[in-house]
């Protein structure tokens, strides 16, 4: 019994540290995040036309992901703002979008 509540415990451990981990990479993403990412967020999906689950839809995540960014609840990790430069690049290019 002791031997399992040793593993146990370096496995709590281990996600303890992880979550640590984790918490830090999200925080500093966020710093990189723009400050008005939100907004900018809101303003590209209504001149669009989009709601924001049409929007989730183009930028493969979920309806509340869109509604968090827009809400400042979270910042997105650097692929998924990647992934929101690129629609934006496209509607530009499809004369959808004159400024972001």
């Amino acid at each position: 019994m002791r031997g399992r509540n040793c593993k146990l415990g370096k496995l709590r451990s281990l996600a303890a540290g992880e979550l640590v981990a984790h918490q830090e990479l999200r925080q500093t993403d966020m710093a990189k995040a723009p400050e008005n990412f939100a907004e900018t967020v809101k303003k590209v999906r209504q001149q669009v036309g989009l709601s924001q689950e049409e929007l989730a839809h183009e930028l493969g995540v979920s309806f509340s992901t869109i509604n968090r960014w827009e809400n400042s609840k979270t910042v997105p990790f650097k692929l998924a703002r990647r992934q929101f430069e690129s629609f934006c690049m496209r509607m530009k290019e499809q004369g959808k979008l004159t400024h972001d």
